[in-house]
């Protein structure tokens, strides 16, 4: 190692000290709340085929458990994980510390007691009736100053940069960073505070849905796709000049597209054609990106065996393809007219969510925590275990959630099938769900337990027997036009 590589990995190692407290706290709540989210979700699932479970308390029914898992996973564990990989990124890809760092302990306090306060409201009884806003309005302002908090950090760490480089890993989660509070104070003003009128609501309501999904998670799980295919692999991203065509082009179309969630709605019908004519323009990004990171990753196969991070960045991948193709078929007026209302609506915000964004972020806590505590992952079993359950959890509720969202369309369609008869046939579908989500729950368990045992280790005297080594730091040959050098 020459004394320029001794140098740099010694800058990063000052820049994961600077980071570590902070990163460790985000991710913690973060598998917290994943937990919680997942374990209200499995029983909002078990509900809608044993009607009797956990129906005796009002706290418990489906119409309070079932917003509570979602926003308890959407802002709980969502946003924290999310927070702790973009300020440790934003750190690295600037060459420069993460300063005062104590703040952001404050922030991260502020946050999730936003959001407990949020999930009991809901369970309580005080949801509103906007979906992803269902938390009552009294943790608005909370939620608001600690996202400000977390956001200054982020633009003062890309401020003091020692770098003149800018990435796209940097240019989405700049845009992720301003994109979240501009949709989410709009939505809460426009839908609660000063609330629009009749048909307004459910328009703002699909834009605020549709932004948040792919304008805050999306591009939070393409930034780590191109930063840690680069750097792990130690070549350049494919085709990297046609990055900055995708990255507006997904920006401009994404803020227009959240009109195709309305199609058949009592709304004006150029909202929805607006919204499934924007949708379609996302061919191009979507063609771009996965060129950039399939390409990247042709002829290194064995990496994917070799590698935690790279395996969850590959589902990551796949998981935002194949919520693309789903998102271009429900923006088709014949296509949507059948499967509204049905598990396959679900399935395209499920994908974008835990096969896209959350398997992305478990790639980046792989790769993270290690560089963060000095310590490596304590047992392969546990996370042979959580990426076993992801792949196969993923696999399964897409495919059967496909099939049964197509088949419940057809027989809605069907005048002649009693509803009743419906909702028969999905009982095995829905219990096919539940199945689905205590495998992944089972994982993310197994995810958990590893978190504690490498950022609070047991054995205090010494380094635990290492299962998984950290990936190699590797130089690319050309940091001008790709990511992965820091």
């Amino acid at each position: 190692m020459n004394s320029t590589d001794k140098n740099s990995r010694a800058e990063q190692i000052e820049i994961d000290a600077s980071a570590k407290w902070p990163v460790l706290i985000f991710f913690g709540s973060a598998i917290m709340w994943l937990l919680l989210g997942g374990a209200l979700q499995l029983i909002a699932s078990i509900q809608l085929h044993t009607p009797d479970f956990l129906s005796a308390c009002a706290w418990t029914t489906y119409g309070r458990v079932a917003p509570a898992a979602q926003n308890a996973l959407i802002y709980g564990w969502g946003m924290n994980a999310a927070f702790a990989f973009g300020l440790w990124l934003m750190a690295r890809l600037s060459a420069t510390t993460l300063r005062h760092g104590g703040w952001l302990f404050v922030a991260a306090k502020f946050w999730n007691v936003g959001v407990a306060l949020g999930i009991a409201g809901i369970l309580g009884g005080y949801s509103t009736s906007f979906e992803l806003l269902e938390m009552p309005r009294y943790v608005t302002l909370i939620l608001l100053v600690a996202y400000a908090m977390i956001g200054v950090w982020g633009v003062t760490t890309f401020s003091i940069r020692n770098t003149e480089n800018v990435y796209a890993s940097q240019w989405y989660l700049f845009g992720a960073a301003f994109w979240f509070p501009w949709l989410y104070a709009i939505g809460q003003i426009m839908l609660l505070k000063a609330p629009v009128r009749g048909v307004l609501q459910p328009v703002v309501n699909a834009w605020f849905v549709h932004g948040l999904y792919g304008l805050w998670f999306v591009p939070i799980a393409l930034a780590s796709a191109y930063y840690f295919l680069p750097k792990i692999l130690g070549k350049p991203i494919a085709n990297y000049y046609l990055a900055p065509l995708a990255f507006w082009w997904l920006v401009g179309a994404t803020a227009f597209a959240g009109g195709s969630r309305l199609i058949g709605a009592p709304v004006p019908i150029w909202i929805s054609t607006l919204g499934g004519a924007a949708n379609f323009l996302l061919v191009v990004p979507v063609v771009v990106i996965a060129l950039n990171f399939f390409g990247t990753l042709a002829g290194n196969i064995a990496a994917i065996g070799s590698s935690i991070t790279i395996r969850f960045t590959l589902i990551s991948m796949i998981g935002f393809v194949l919520a693309s193709v789903l998102n271009f078929a429900l923006s088709i007026r014949g296509f949507a007219q059948i499967v509204q209302f049905t598990l396959l609506t679900d399935l395209r915000d499920w994908l974008i969510f835990y096969g896209c964004f959350s398997t992305a972020m478990f790639g980046a806590a792989y790769f993270i925590l290690p560089r963060l505590t000095g310590l490596q992952w304590r047992s392969s079993a546990l996370v042979t275990a959580h990426v076993g359950t992801a792949v196969l959890g993923v696999l399964l509720l897409t495919v059967g959630l496909a099939y049964a969202g197509w088949t419940q369309g057809k027989m809605l369609n069907d005048a002649a099938i009693p509803f009743g008869d419906i909702t028969k046939a999905m009982t095995f579908w829905f219990t096919f769900r539940s199945v689905g989500l205590g495998l992944l729950l089972i994982g993310h368990v197994a995810f958990l337990i590893n978190f504690i045992w490498i950022a609070c280790p047991i054995n205090s005297r010494g380094t635990p027997s290492a299962q998984f080594s950290n990936p190699p730091d590797l130089k690319l040959s050309n940091e001008s036009v790709t990511e992965g050098h820091a």
